[in-house]
């Protein structure tokens, strides 16, 4: 039993000096002189070590998403995420962003993926690691400096040094990856970004509560008399990540504080403020390098486009304080002048991260939602005007589409639990990537093209007068085809009974009968013309908006009958524009027709036959993957769940007014289904703009 102890005793402790050597041991005292720097900054530009060029950032964040799975699942493996690099590299990006800690395949994957270029004199993919703080530290009721925001900010800086220098064992997180991390990724590293997304009324109480012994005196970073104590926070948190490396490592890298338009340095006028809910200021020309700092500092700002000039919305008093750098602004007719004041303004680099442009069909800001291409052309747009407005780059969010996202104009919708198992197509956040995931339908992927080579007999649900209707489904909506008689006269209008609560048996002229209540009319005025139609008791706009669109409550104000023959146009909630003038805001939201179908993306047509797809959020389907529809919104006052097993489908006109319904049933899947992943046309057009030198 003593020597059985023993044995235990001398594993315990060879185990225990195994973990100090490889996670806690440090450099030895006397070799901070040794410290190198992979990159460095020279006034507003990034340069590389050994070269005297800048460095311009042409990146894109690459999510953990697979469909199917959380992005906490962390899904992805190393090969995938090889091909992955590949491809972002065949695009001429010369940079990732991991906006949180991934588990190890992610960090593997890269170590390899750039020691194979190195070997073959390509360049390599460099890293911008994001030191994650979480969304409930961001918005509880504590200020930064609870535990958990500056404790968990200043733990995560720690373990994201280790974890890019393969020096990391995390045996489990709830919001990041764990396990082994070995892959020494370091010399690839470009920046550590400190958070995300900052919360304005998080850092706004922040600054109320705290006081401040002076300014930040670090040997890495520090402020200036006028820093704010959330300021003051972040310095002492970029302050300890450079120490730590520097100690441990003997390297250091770019340190990228994040910002956003509602934390940016100047002051605007009352009405935008409101308007972007601004409530703090984080400024960057508060913050010095310290004696120790070899490599320097960037700004990572989170950047939207409002297709609004702030700069005309500064006050008077800024606008002067403001006055030789708007100066210089105007001798920059190309630039985008809000872009090139904030250059202006930092004198460091600004790399503009979190940006892109989506080709869901679904939009939160109104117009027309864009395609591939055109998603394509904005991106270039977006980093032409970077470069022309003075800035070092920027990074895309994200190389592929992630279903899991949310909007808040959809979010009422579905179920998020259920989110990644299917692709709403409605939810514009989830359009942003340059590869898409195509799910597949029962004989492969189904595109809109009016093509019939992915339909075959069995896809066949019934034959009328108006002709014969074929339907399947994938995990972004249901589709059908109908091979019109060739006198067929339109309109013709296709029923769809989604719920068993409600719906109607006839048009509202009566013109039409239906045997069975219908929730949706499909109506076509012709082959190339189509719109969607929700009767008046399933409108979902009503039940989640009504407040916001029309001002009256929707479960106590003039409330739909439940069978009363009335369809109407399905309702998109978009965000209110900024606006010039107080007497322009808007008293309720605008709106746009969701329902209306678009020839070459929600429709075709050709040679008598007709493709349409129908995407599961317009038909009220929460969580399509287990046939769940929106139960009685009246009688479980908002959106809840009701699962069924069936869709019933009919087809008539005025020449055939009295419509049959055929039951389809309905699939059901979990994460086990079919997709493909498929570079957009976006991707093509990036490619293009990114080549070496332009």
């Amino acid at each position: 039993m003593k020597r059985y102890l023993i044995w235990i005793a001398c594993l315990f402790l060879g185990a225990v000096a195994v973990y100090f050597a490889w996670n806690q041991a440090y450099l030895p005292k006397g070799k901070a002189s040794a410290v190198t720097s992979n990159f460095y900054t020279e006034k507003a530009d990034i340069v590389r070590a050994g070269s005297q060029e800048r460095f311009v950032v042409k990146g894109v964040e690459v999510d953990s998403f697979l469909p199917g799975y959380y992005d906490t699942d962390y899904a992805v493996d190393k090969a995938t995420y090889k091909t992955w690099f590949e491809q972002i590299a065949a695009m001429n990006a010369n940079t990732i962003r991991a906006n949180n800690i991934y588990d190890p395949d992610f960090y593997n994957a890269l170590y390899e993926f750039n020691t194979t270029r190195a070997a073959s004199g390509q360049a390599p993919l460099y890293l911008i690691q994001v030191v994650p703080v979480t969304d409930y530290a961001q918005n509880s009721a504590d200020n930064a400096w609870s535990n958990d925001f500056y404790n968990a900010l200043l733990r995560n800086a720690k373990r994201c040094v280790d974890v890019v220098h393969g020096r990391e064992f995390l045996p489990y997180a709830k919001t990041s990856g764990h396990g082994v991390y070995t892959s020494d990724v370091s010399p690839w590293v470009l920046a550590f970004e400190i958070g995300s997304r900052w919360e304005p009324d998080t850092i706004a109480y922040t600054d109320h509560h705290s006081k401040l012994p002076g300014p930040y005196a670090g040997k890495y970073v520090r402020t200036s008399e006028d820093a704010s104590p959330f300021e003051w926070l972040l310095a002492k948190v970029m302050d300890r990540l450079c120490q730590y490396e520097s100690d441990k490592y003997g390297q250091q890298h770019l340190i990228a504080p994040t910002t956003q338009l509602n934390t940016d340095p100047f002051d605007f006028e009352t009405l935008y403020k409101a308007q972007i809910q601004k409530s703090a200021t984080i400024d960057f020309q508060h913050f010095e390098a310290g004696p120790k700092l070899k490599g320097g500092m960037l700004v990572a700002y989170n950047y939207a486009d409002y297709g609004h000039d702030f700069t005309n919305d500064l006050t008077a008093g800024e606008k002067e304080r403001l006055a030789p750098l708007l100066a210089l602004v105007d001798e920059r007719p190309r630039a985008d002048r809000y872009l090139a004041l904030l250059e202006a303004y930092y004198q460091k680099p600004v790399v503009l991260v979190n940006c892109g442009d989506s080709s869901a069909r679904g939009t939160t800001k109104g117009g027309a939602s864009h395609s591939e291409a055109e998603q394509g052309e904005a991106i270039v747009r977006l980093y032409t005007n970077a470069l022309d407005s003075g800035l070092s780059g920027i990074v895309l969010s994200a190389w592929q589409d992630n279903w899991s996202r949310t909007d808040w104009n959809t979010s009422p919708y579905t179920k998020d639990e259920q989110q990644p198992f299917w692709h709403d197509i409605q939810t514009e956040a989830q359009g942003f990537g340059l590869m898409a995931f195509k799910p597949l339908g029962v004989n492969g992927p189904v595109w809109i093209d009016g093509q019939e080579t992915e339909w075959t007999a069995s896809e066949k649900v019934f034959e009328n007068k108006i002709g014969t209707l074929f339907a399947q489904f994938d995990a972004e909506g249901v589709y059908f085809k109908i091979n019109w008689n060739p006198d067929v006269q339109f309109p013709v209008t296709i029923p769809l009974d989604v719920t068993p609560n409600s719906g109607a048996s006839q048009t509202e002229d009566g013109a039409l009968s239906f045997a069975r209540d219908a929730d949706f009319l499909l109506v076509f005025e012709s082959p190339t013309e189509a719109r969607l139609l929700v009767h008046s008791y399933y409108d979902s706009a009503r039940a989640a908006w009504n407040q916001n669109i029309r001002g009256q409550d929707a479960y106590s104000i003039q409330v739909p009958e439940a069978h009363e023959p009335k369809f109407g146009p399905i309702e998109a909630i978009l965000a209110d524009p900024i606006v010039d003038d107080a007497n322009a805001l808007r008293n309720f939201s605008l709106t746009e027709e969701a329902g209306k179908l678009v020839e070459g993306r929600d429709l075709a047509t050709a040679n008598g036959c007709t493709e349409i797809r129908l995407p599961w959020q317009l038909l009220n389907f929460s969580a399509p993957n287990q046939a769940v529809v929106h139960d009685d919104y009246y009688l479980r006052y908002g959106i809840e769940s009701l699962p069924v097993g069936k869709l019933y489908v009919g087809m008539g006109n005025a020449a055939h007014p009295d419509i049959h319904l055929y039951a389809i049933k309905l699939p059901r899947w979990t994460r086990n289904f079919a997709y493909e992943e498929r570079l957009k046309a976006s991707y093509a057009i990036v490619q293009e703009a990114w080549k070496e030198g332009e």
